[in-house]
């Protein structure tokens, strides 16, 4: 592949941003979440975790996620999510599949999963932690 980007013309990478300004993270995923994407989240996510002063949430909106097929592979790569710092991940899907798949990706961590129908759900979850 000779450092080629493995993906469609025209398909969007996994966004990571402030949701709540030094308390949540929000990892957006439309699309497909190859285990390249899985990688580059991950450093992404431990380098703000490390970075941070306080505990964090994350919130992960996968309502527009492709239904991933290799579970384990992911969950192989997301090792932020045994970083002491990060409490809680709130998943966001109305996807059985996803769900299921979130299970069984985040089913050792060291943080809690809280997964939701929607964004407003999650939302109302995350806010009455903040609160």
């Amino acid at each position: 592949m000779n450092g080629q980007s493995t993906r469609a013309p025209g398909s969007m990478l996994p966004v990571l941003s402030w949701y709540v300004p030094g308390k949540v993270l929000r990892l957006y995923i439309p699309g497909d979440y190859s285990l390249e994407d899985s990688r580059f989240v991950n450093a992404l996510i431990l380098r703000e975790l490390d970075q941070s002063q306080d505990d964090l949430m994350l919130l992960i909106d996968a309502m527009e996620m492709n239904r991933p097929y290799n579970f384990d592979q992911i969950r192989a790569t997301q090792t932020y999510q045994n970083h002491p710092k990060l409490k809680t991940i709130y998943t966001a899907t109305a996807d059985r599949v996803v769900k299921l798949g979130m299970l069984i990706i985040f089913n050792i961590s060291r943080a809690q999963l809280h997964l939701a129908d929607n964004i407003d759900e999650a939302d109302r979850m995350l806010n009455a932690r903040l609160n």
